[in-house]
């Protein structure tokens, strides 16, 4: 049999499932090899009580497994935990004069007792065992390319007391070929974990931070300016995407203001609480906006209003930073989190100056009314190459999915939050026919709309109705009136209309 090309072999398993690729390992080696780099791909090492840690720890010690993972989420405050108590029982024990104790205890059981304290502890591998086999496996992850580190709560405190470094080995390993960085950690362990000044991560394209403190006393800005700045910059040419999740009531105008342009950027995202248009210090973003108009494709804008401060209407988006122009962009998203609904009005302009390069656009945060929906899309309406929309609307009703067909007739991907579905009731009772029906099919037979709409996929975030039957009508409707749609919540057709469940 002439040998095929592991390329081939590669291309012909991307059309199967995982579970179909791991029942053709045995047919040759390129298939096992496949196999297993699909079983390896994601890895994770968090609490030793999960089974997925103990499971990483013991099989990525082998140096034919660990190159083959792609992924690796890392959770280092439970190991650094254990082995904090490991060593203060050591200590307590040497106090103590175990020997003795543990003997006299045991002189004291009974047989059955005996028998008992002698099987095996079922409890999670030992620490020291753990962190042995953790540095290993750091050290054998040539091959990663994403690596997202977590440590949240109580965890800081046995991380930033611990005295073992599981990073620098990885760095060693996995410093050339990794692409995404992805930390959710306090800003006190960035430098812990972060490379050695003097290393640059040449493929790193995806760098996201939160910016959170342990503890109330930490100089935010400080660890900004001597840790991260220097991070980002020193990656300025290869950089696509930055994510910054600032959980703190903070300015990052100071990280902004003195980041190096970063040439390669087409992503920004950042969220930010929201205390007071008095304390929102924007300066930092109008700059960063203005050094990268040029190339940045997608924008994820992210405000959450406190509890001490219920934002006023207009002034947010009249600030200087959101007129700043994006020739090129692509996908915008907009999430204000708990914002008086009069924001959309301010909103609707900011959003409306991209039409005619917008091809995504998600809208989180409130109910539209109509009026304001309608608004929106007139706004987008003109030139516009729009494909995919996620909005909430206040009432889905058959009127609303009409306007936003004739006003985005491009459109090919919508996905619908709602509180309410009308019209509600029947336009005959003896009939027993919803108005919702009825109006759906008038607008099927009587508008053009409809079937000349592109929209292919259709996903709505809750069940039409709580009623059986007349959800099932409800779903009926839908289908029959828009006849290019070929899923509906994720669903075929067929498969929509005919399930029971919640959709």
């Amino acid at each position: 049999m002439q040998d095929i090309p592991y390329d081939v072999w590669l291309h012909i398993t991307s059309f199967l499932s995982p579970e179909e690729v791991s029942n053709l390992y045995t047919l040759n080696s390129s298939l096992l090899g496949i196999a297993l780099d699909a079983r390896y791909r994601m890895a994770f090492i968090g609490s030793l009580n999960r089974r997925s840690t103990e499971r990483s720890l013991n099989r990525l010690t082998d140096p034919m497994i660990a190159p083959r993972v792609r992924s690796l989420t890392f959770r280092p405050g439970h190991l650094c935990k254990l082995l904090q108590d490991s060593e203060r029982q050591k200590q307590k024990q040497l106090l103590e004069n175990p020997v003795s104790e543990l003997l006299k205890a045991f002189e004291s059981l009974s047989i059955q007792s005996r028998r008992k304290a002698m099987t095996f502890n079922e409890s999670p591998m030992p620490a020291h065992f753990a962190k042995k086999n953790a540095l290993k496996i750091m050290s054998l992850l040539t091959s990663l390319t994403s690596l997202r580190v977590e440590i949240r709560g109580e965890e800081h405190w046995y991380f930033g007391q611990s005295p073992v470094n599981f990073f620098a080995p990885g760095w060693m390993a996995f410093k050339d070929n990794l692409t995404s960085l992805d930390l959710i950690v306090p800003l006190e362990d960035m430098a812990k974990i972060l490379p050695p000044a003097r290393d640059t991560l040449l493929s790193l394209t995806a760098l996201s931070f939160r910016i959170i403190r342990a503890t109330l006393t930490t100089d935010i800005i400080s660890i900004v300016m001597e840790t991260l700045v220097p991070f980002i910059n020193k990656h300025h040419r290869t950089l696509k995407t930055l994510q910054l999740d600032v959980a703190e009531q903070v300015s990052m105008s100071p990280l902004l203001l003195n980041l190096t342009h970063l040439t390669s950027l087409s992503s920004f995202k950042m969220k930010q609480p929201l205390v007071s248009q008095e304390e929102l210090d924007f300066a930092g973003l109008k700059h960063f906006f203005q050094t990268h108009r040029s190339h940045l494709s997608t924008l994820d804008i992210g405000m959450v209003a406190t509890y001490i401060y219920y934002p006023t209407p207009f002034p947010f988006f009249s600030h200087d930073c959101f007129t700043v122009s994006f020739p090129r962009l692509q996908h915008l998203i907009i999430h204000l989190h708990d914002f008086p609904l009069e924001y959309l009005e301010g909103m609707i302009p900011f959003v409306s100056q991209f039409h005619q390069t917008l091809v995504s656009l998600e809208v989180q945060g409130h109910d539209w009314p109509f009026t304001n929906l309608d608004e929106l899309l007139q706004g987008l309406s003109s030139a516009s190459n729009l494909r995919e929309l996620k909005i909430h609307v206040f009432l889905f009703s058959p009127f609303v999915l009409f306007r936003i067909a004739k006003l985005l007739s491009k459109l090919e991907t919508l996905c619908l939050g709602f509180s309410e579905v009308g019209p509600s009731g029947f336009i005959d009772l003896y009939e027993e026919i919803p108005l919702f029906v009825h109006e759906m099919e008038q607008y099927r037979m009587e508008q053009l709309v409809f079937s000349a709409w592109h929209l292919r996929s259709l996903h709505l975030e809750k069940a039409l109705h709580v009623s059986h039957d007349l959800r099932q009508r409800y779903k009926l409707a839908l289908v029959q009136a828009l006849p290019n749609v070929e899923t509906f919540c994720g669903l075929p057709k067929i498969e929509y209309i005919s399930t029971t469940v919640l959709v």
